[in-house]
């Protein structure tokens, strides 16, 4: 028995100083890879894919946990916070009050 694998590589995202290899689930910042938990590097490569689009909690946890949940707003939170932290740089994802999260890298 012989299993097909339809297989199309991912385009890395390229944006300043940080590199999104999706492919291989690796982040690098200046050169130096950045270890991130899975649903932290969702959100970054759905972030970045959007630069300077505001994307809601609402619709980063719709894509991300493909689910809809009342108060996801403090998941999400949390992960950004972990994600500015790791990626040593806070201003590169950006809140814009009552509306949600951009990235500006």
């Amino acid at each position: 028995m012989s299993i097909q694998m339809n297989l199309k590589r991912q385009p890395v995202i390229q944006r300043g100083n940080l590199t999104i290899d999706p492919q291989c689930c690796t982040v690098t910042l200046a050169g130096e890879e950045i270890g991130l938990y899975p649903k932290e590097f969702d959100v970054l490569c759905l972030l970045t894919q959007y630069p300077g689009w505001v994307l809601s909690p609402e619709q980063i946890y719709g894509a991300i946990w493909k689910e809809n949940e009342i108060g996801c707003e403090r998941v999400v939170y949390n992960v950004i916070c972990q994600l500015r932290r790791k990626l040593k740089n806070p201003d590169m994802i950006q809140t814009v009050i009552r509306r949600g999260y951009k990235f500006v890298g």
